[in-house]
């Protein structure tokens, strides 16, 4: 697979076994603009946060709806954007998962991983759906 323009979108069906598939292209875009392989690495849990929520949160595992990731290269920064047909959440709701009442939940981390990973994220609720905006640097690098 040849990722080497500027631009590249996937649509998948809300399932999880499309999510390799988004994965491989998320690495493939990273390593093709020449990313360090922890960045790859961040890049990779980060969409599969992303589609992970739209699964389970937004579509309620109804494969029937779709996923769309958009890549685009801005020079040294790869711009992800993941864009689900949920009905749309406020971020500013979540809970803090650092707090101890919230450290044991099975959920809820998925937003401050990317926060943590990337350089910049952030959540769109939409008429139809929510779209969330990553991007990470080359020049952020730490490795």
């Amino acid at each position: 697979m040849t990722l080497s323009n500027a631009k590249a979108m996937l649509v998948i069906r809300s399932s999880f076994d499309q999510l390799q598939v988004a994965v491989e292209w998320t690495e493939t875009m990273a390593r093709e603009m020449g990313f360090a392989e922890d960045a790859v690495s961040d890049l990779a849990i980060c969409v599969t946060e992303a589609i992970n929520n739209a699964i389970v949160h937004a579509h309620r595992h109804d494969a029937r709806k779709t996923i769309v990731i958009r890549f685009e290269q801005r020079g040294e920064a790869l711009q992800v954007r993941v864009l689900d047909e949920g009905k749309g959440f406020n971020p500013g709701g979540l809970a803090d998962p650092t707090l101890p009442e919230n450290v044991l939940k099975e959920s809820g981390r998925g937003i401050h991983i990317m926060r943590h990973l990337m350089d910049e994220v952030k959540v769109h609720a939409r008429e139809k759906g929510t779209e969330i905006v990553m991007w990470k640097s080359k020049s952020k690098e730490t490795s």
